[in-house]
């Protein structure tokens, strides 16, 4: 979580936040007041505020962390090795399908995340739609527990604190949009500087030719425990028929 004044940046793992970050930091007009990584808002904000999350296409967000694994790093990497299975960090495309089941599965909750499990098991969430509600949504875990397990989707639009979408599929454009809504938060050479085309970064070459295009049983699971997010950000991937929350 980034806060200046007047403006928040909430920044879900592996959204794209590294660059979000920087590009805030380096951008932002008004005074920083509190930073601290990919924590949630834990103070009133003030009236007026811009709430800024950044999202990214669950399936590719899985396949991100699947292939930080690969390298090592991460501390979901780190659970799973404790836990006997980081076998599943292979480079192939099967090894990355093992790796979303597992993590699709209820019984693993425990080890993304200490107060996953009954979260998951309530609203058969997904870690992704779970990551995003840390820190889209005020006091999550005691919110989360009192909501009725049918009861999220109609809430959610609500409780969010953000007003602001950053896609990580078309991050610059986003926040050139972002720039010109609040052209006072922002100067605006220096955005136009930093936005400039430039090499990408934070890239590994373990695992660049996995493909997020999942068997269509697995890719219908993760569609239904990552609902949320498909339905708020990407409903045009959904099964026909399907609601956008924020319509």
């Amino acid at each position: 979580m980034l806060l200046f004044d007047g403006l928040v940046y909430l920044d879900v793992q592996k959204t794209g936040s590294t660059f979000v970050t920087a590009f805030l930091q380096a951008c932002c007009r008004r005074p920083q007041i509190h930073y601290h990584q990919h924590d949630r808002l834990r103070r009133k904000l003030a009236p007026g505020a811009v709430g800024v999350i950044s999202v990214r296409e669950p399936a590719s967000q899985y396949l991100s962390l699947f292939r930080y694994g690969l390298d090592g790093k991460g501390g979901l990497y780190h659970r799973l090795k404790d836990h006997g299975v980081a076998e599943v960090y292979q480079p192939t495309q099967e090894a990355f399908e093992t790796f979303v089941e597992i993590l699709l599965q209820p019984e693993t909750a425990p080890l993304l995340h200490d107060s996953f499990e009954p979260v998951a098991h309530k609203f058969d969430m997904g870690m992704m739609t779970f990551r995003h509600l840390l820190l889209a949504v005020k006091w999550p875990l005691a919110t989360l527990k009192r909501l009725p397990r049918d009861g999220l989707p109609t809430a959610y639009p609500r409780l969010r604190l953000w007003s602001v979408a950053l896609r990580q599929e078309h991050l610059v454009a986003d926040l050139q949009t972002l720039v010109a809504r609040h052209p006072d938060l922002f100067d605006l050479e220096a955005a136009q500087a930093f936005l400039a085309p430039r090499p990408r970064i934070n890239r590994s070459d373990r695992g660049a030719g996995l493909s997020t295009d999942l068997p269509a049983p697995l890719m219908a699971r993760l569609l239904q425990r990552e609902d949320l997010i498909y339905r708020t950000f990407y409903p045009h991937l959904l099964p026909e028929g399907q609601a956008d929350l924020t319509a």
